[in-house]
């Protein structure tokens, strides 16, 4: 096949930053691929995040170096760029034909009080499963906030907690058992603690029937072991852009449709488009999608409009072309 290849990088400020356990992050930096045939153009998204296991930015960059000058090289352990590529190869092969599906997202709560205000915009414009994230400060605080969030959630909505690993032992014992107290509101609580502790958490979701996803055990070293049938008992958080080469993640991921949430890593349009389009060839994903992250932005990068549901029929109109477009020349 004779390629023309090009690569452009991005720089996306946050309009506030992000407040996880790992800290604040302030910029989305990332690359966009493009590939272009006799018959067809293709585009693949590099988003990466260190804190996720995957390459740097500045990883990323040197490759796109070396493959722009010999397109025959295939990374090597550097996920977010096999994922990019080996995606916008196979759409070459195989372009998508249509966006099969609609998708409930859940709404994304900033950390601490301001999640209340939040929360409430969110629930009267139609979402019904909200996220907060929890390990930024304190148990007591956030326990109270928590109390204040159930108030405001009406009959069938849930919420889901995301401590992104930052939890010990002792506190994890107290939230399981407040959420065991709120069951019939709670989705799932998330990667409550390190990657690596995961019999811990399996044991103590056990005993107290509160659920608990998996998510950076997703992208460490020894995932595999997590994502093979029966391995985990609860929620699997994945973020596709993350995870490597694409048709081997398609097939591993087909038996465990049922236990799978898609999650935003802050890409633009083009890799919304590349995560959701692995979705539509699984069979069907009850979890309402973690992609409420567009409004993050004051840039036309993201190509849907937020909302509580994606639609197919919006998802089909995402102008990849204009997202490369708005981008500096790299290559």
């Amino acid at each position: 096949m004779n390629l023309k290849v090009a690569y452009r990088s991005y720089r996306r400020d946050f309009l506030q930053p992000l407040r996880t356990a790992h800290g604040q992050w302030k910029v989305r930096e990332g690359f966009i691929l493009r590939l272009e045939s006799e018959s067809a153009v293709a585009y693949g998204e590099i988003a990466p995040i260190p804190d996720f296991g995957t390459e740097t930015v500045e990883r990323a960059a040197n490759f796109l170096k070396q493959w722009a000058a010999d397109p025959i090289i295939m990374p090597s352990g550097l996920p977010c760029c096999t994922f990019a590529l080996t995606t916008a190869l196979q759409q070459l092969k195989q372009p998508a034909t249509s966006c099969g599906r609609d998708y409930r997202v859940a709404g994304l709560l900033p950390a601490g009080p301001d999640a209340l205000d939040v929360a409430k915009k969110k629930l009267a414009g139609g979402y019904t499963t909200l996220k907060w994230k929890i390990a930024v400060h304190e148990f007591e605080a956030e326990r109270e906030i928590l109390s204040d969030l159930l108030q405001l959630l009406p009959e069938k909505a849930s919420i889901r907690l995301d401590a992104n690993g930052g939890l010990g032992q002792k506190d994890l014992e107290n939230w399981l058992e407040v959420l065991g107290q709120n069951d019939d509101q709670i989705d799932y609580l998330e990667q409550p603690l390190p990657a690596g502790e995961e019999r811990a958490m399996a044991e103590l979701s056990k005993a107290s029937n509160v659920p608990i996803a998996l998510d950076e055990s997703l992208n460490m070293p020894g995932r595999e072991r997590w994502l093979t049938p029966d391995a985990w008992k609860g929620p699997l958080v994945i973020k596709p852009l993350l995870m490597g080469n694409v048709s081997p993640l398609l097939e591993q991921l087909r038996p465990l449709a049922g236990q799978l949430v898609f999650s935003s890593v802050f890409e633009t349009g083009i890799g919304l488009f590349q995560a959701l389009d692995l979705a539509d060839n699984l069979p069907d994903i009850k979890y309402a999608i973690g992609f409420d992250t567009i409004a993050a932005f004051d840039d036309d990068l993201s190509g849907l409009v937020p909302g509580p549901i994606f639609p197919a029929g919006a998802r089909a109109k995402i102008d990849l072309e204009s997202i490369w477009n708005q981008l500096p020349h790299s290559s």
